[in-house]
């Protein structure tokens, strides 16, 4: 039995059946957009936040979403319905469609849907209790005036390209900086540091994606009244830091123990526990869940 459930254009089928045609421009140039949501309790969590990012992804690369939000909520609930225990890891696609060989979409008439769901990803606990393992990528984040990182597209190959690098030093995730050398995010989180009790994150003008979590990080800073800097961060910044920890859908608060050999001063810090314990009770709050 297959780990996956799929859904081609808001039709259920098996994976070895979950077929797109080779014309399709997902496939031909990642010309696609995409979300993932997590389940809560078996509800889906912030599906309106994702929602809203994938309307600005889709917009910014000018395709206007061919289904409405409903469609989209209604599959993300079947896909979790159809696993059938668990809490779900749910991603949809959107790619531009099949259509001529051809780098403009202008034949691309009917946008591809693709809907996969996956058990919850459990990170090891140790990661948590001790602190994961990160590296600072030398692949280089793209800059914003090429494909802008707040585009949470399908073109993925300077990600993959930097945790290519991390995992061959035994890592879980690598921090990118820009072509400035100023830190941005992660290949699939964003990136926190604490330093003389200030939380410091790099600001969205980097480029980088606005990660929802991220959102509710600040939230709840906000709340916990921890004073907050979003801007610039340095390499050293990330190394002088007293705390260090990533951020994302599924991984929620996860603290940072290691950066390449350089161990972090404090892991899991106090604030860091302080601010995953609010960020515990925020993802179980029923208003945030659909």
């Amino acid at each position: 039995m297959s780990d996956y459930v799929i859904s081609i254009n808001g039709e259920m089928t098996e994976e070895a059946n979950a077929k797109i045609s080779v014309l399709d421009h997902g496939f031909l140039f990642g010309d696609s957009v995409y979300e993932v949501v997590r389940t809560v309790g078996g509800k889906l969590f912030a599906a309106d936040r994702h929602l809203k990012r994938l309307h600005g992804s889709a917009g910014a690369i000018g395709m206007t979403l061919q289904q409405d939000d409903n469609w989209y909520l209604d599959l993300w609930r079947k896909l979790h319905a159809r696993r059938e225990g668990g809490e779900s890891y749910l991603r949809v696609i959107i790619t531009r469609g099949v259509g001529q060989l051809d780098l403009h979409p202008a034949t691309c008439e009917t946008q591809t849907v693709i809907g996969i769901g996956k058990a919850l990803n459990r990170w090891p606990d140790e990661h948590y209790a001790h602190g994961c393992k990160v590296i600072l990528a030398k692949v280089r984040r793209n800059p914003k005036q090429s494909t802008d990182p707040a585009i949470k597209s399908g073109n993925y190959l300077n990600n993959v390209l930097a945790i290519i690098e991390a995992r061959k030093q035994d890592a879980v995730e690598a921090i990118m900086l820009n072509v400035k050398g100023h830190v941005t995010e992660c290949t699939t989180s964003n990136v926190f540091i604490i330093k003389d009790g200030v939380v410091k994150t790099p600001g969205l003008d980097e480029g980088l994606l606005e990660g929802v979590t991220r959102g509710f990080i600040l939230q709840v800073c906000s709340e916990l009244k921890l004073p907050v800097v979003e801007g610039q961060l340095t390499e050293q910044d990330i190394l002088d830091a007293d705390e260090v920890f990533i951020t994302s859908t599924t991984r929620d608060v996860m603290p940072v123990g290691f950066i390449g050999d350089h161990k972090v001063r404090r892991t899991p810090g106090t604030l860091t526990i302080r601010i995953a314990n609010a960020y515990h009770e925020l993802l179980h709050d029923s208003k945030n869940h659909t």
